[in-house]
């Protein structure tokens, strides 16, 4: 059942916080790295390149969570427990971690960053939907 992500903690999403994105390893270890992510509509959305460690967790189970958690306040943090449900190879793709670029470095030319990726490598959107939110 889908969940709302409440006003009181999607500028955790909306500001340039690093957020602690989790998959289950195929032994069912977890697996947690730091992402950029942005809130679009009720979905949080992390890109990430194709084939990756997380990639290949994410397509055999897509529950996933997100945690962001404020650097100046403690005490305000969100946990997104959700499901991957859709994945974007798209154009659009590339549209997105170019705008998460801007957002959390100033420069919306991702590849001004990862020049080793560029041309050799595919972006995907996660598209989660929340299915269990908590936080302060």
């Amino acid at each position: 059942m889908p969940a709302n992500i409440p006003d009181n903690v999607k500028d955790l999403l909306e500001r340039p916080i690093v957020v602690a994105f989790a998959t289950s390893n195929p032994d069912g270890q977890p697996q947690v790295t730091p992402v950029w992510a942005s809130l679009e509509g009720g979905q949080v959305w992390i890109n990430s390149a194709l084939g990756r460690r997380k990639d290949r967790n994410i397509r055999a189970n897509p529950k996933v969570t997100v945690l962001a958690l404020d650097p100046e306040n403690a005490f305000h943090w969100v946990e997104i427990r959700g499901e991957v449900v859709e994945f974007d190879e798209s154009e659009a793709a590339l549209a997105h971690i170019n705008k998460l670029a801007g957002i959390y470095a100033g420069n919306d030319d991702y590849y001004s960053f990862n020049p080793e990726g560029k041309g050799k490598e595919q972006r995907v959107i996660y598209k989660i939907n929340p299915t269990k939110v908590n936080g302060m």
